[in-house]
């Protein structure tokens, strides 16, 4: 099923989004029930479930989007160029660098763009992942879904500003 075939483009106007939004169902549904009841899983799908409202969040700011084999296998958007406001990957492709490497390349878009501080809303199945790339947490924040339904997730950020050391003379 993997292949080293991994490629990266930014979504482009044309390009079809329903893909997208399939995957997006499919990567929420594999998240463990430890993190997210069934009932917080559907409510958290419910954004696609609007395709031309979802399709028209996509295609602002930068998404880009991870293919192998000629299908979408994740997808991550900055919108604005200051938030990581999505993070994406197939079930079958999650802990294959996939996530990380989607991550990478929006923390250079927003360096390209001049971005001090990158941040994002970490769901509980994301939240390891942005650890180890250096985020570090803000708070915890409860979002309430349209029908009612509580989800949590972390508020984090990570400067993107180079360290810079002082010497003494």
């Amino acid at each position: 099923m993997h292949s080293d075939g991994i490629h990266y483009q930014h979504l482009l106007p044309h390009d079809d989004s329903a893909p997208l939004l399939s995957l997006y169902r499919r990567s929420i549904a594999a998240v463990d029930n430890g993190l997210y009841s069934a009932t917080q899983r559907h409510a958290w799908t419910q954004w696609a479930a609007d395709a031309a409202s979802a399709d028209a969040q996509l295609r602002q700011g930068v998404t880009v989007v991870a293919f192998a084999d000629g299908s979408a296998i994740g997808f991550a958007q900055l919108c604005p160029l200051t938030l990581i406001n999505m993070l994406y990957v197939d079930d079958g492709w999650q802990r294959h660098g996939v996530g990380k490497s989607l991550v990478i390349q929006l923390e250079t878009v927003a360096r390209e763009n001049r971005v001090a501080t990158l941040v994002t809303r970490a769901s509980d199945a994301s939240l390891p992942l942005f650890l180890r790339l250096g985020f570090q947490t803000v708070r915890r924040e409860q979002v309430v879904a349209g029908n009612g339904v509580s989800l949590m997730r972390t508020v984090m950020h990570k400067s993107l500003m180079p360290e810079t050391t002082t010497s003494e003379p």
